[in-house]
């Protein structure tokens, strides 16, 4: 596990662009938390005094309907930030964070943050970058789940993941799911039952074989060939 907070921000995307200078003085107001798993970092309607940094683990950011079901935005691993954006937004948290696995999470104070931009606003320019991708992911999360089926959302997400990841896309490679599949499910906007179908399908189409959390490509061409359409 992480025991020091810059090593974690060195690798992190939104600090990509910073000079030394500004990392140094960023990484001077950050502590580094530890988290049991299933622990909740934070709860959608706190007030948000900070944002996180992933140092080991995997934390999910996900929202409740008024009848207690979860959509998962996004899950977030080393390396990755989250709720960031509340930095320059509002006064309290969007969503709810929950850890998915004991979890080593770097923590950067709001006001400290602000404070640094305040002195510097180029730190902020440098940042709006990576909020950019932030916010494309995010528009592209609603296009999947609300333009897409199910099984597109799936093969989109694991096509995704690969190239992420540097796994090549071709009959016999093999993608290991990171979360537990229920979350997954949630992640693609739908219920564990039809994920569970879904896979099944691509599975006797002789697509993919499922073991475990172990996703084998059989047939790449077919399996990817629907997100050209």
């Amino acid at each position: 596990m992480s025991s020091f907070p810059a090593e974690t921000l060195r690798k992190t995307p939104l600090f990509a662009n910073l000079s030394p200078e500004d990392f140094a003085r960023i990484a001077r107001i950050a502590s580094l938390k530890r988290h049991s798993k299933k622990e909740s970092v934070f709860r959608e309607g706190d007030r948000a005094d900070g944002f996180y940094v992933v140092a080991a683990g995997t934390v999910k950011v996900f929202k409740l309907s008024e009848e207690g079901k979860e959509q998962v935005l996004h899950i977030v691993g080393p390396g990755q930030s989250f709720a960031e954006a509340t930095i320059f937004e509002g006064g309290v948290y969007p969503a709810h964070a929950e850890t998915l696995d004991d979890c080593e999470l770097v923590y950067l104070p709001k006001r400290p943050f602000i404070e640094l931009i305040e002195k510097d606003p180029r730190i902020a320019l440098r940042m709006m970058a990576s909020l950019s991708r932030w916010l494309k992911r995010m528009i592209d999360l609603v296009d999947s789940i609300s333009l897409r089926d199910v099984e597109t959302r799936l093969v989109r997400f694991v096509s995704e993941e690969m190239k992420s990841r540097g796994i090549p896309i071709r009959d016999g490679a093999v993608y290991e799911l990171d979360v537990t599949k229920n979350v997954l499910a949630s992640r693609l906007g739908t219920v564990p039952e039809t994920f569970s179908r879904t896979l099944k399908k691509l599975q006797e189409e002789g697509k993919i074989r499922v073991k475990g959390r172990q996703i084998r490509i059989l047939d790449a061409d077919g399996l990817f060939s629907m997100l050209e359409s």
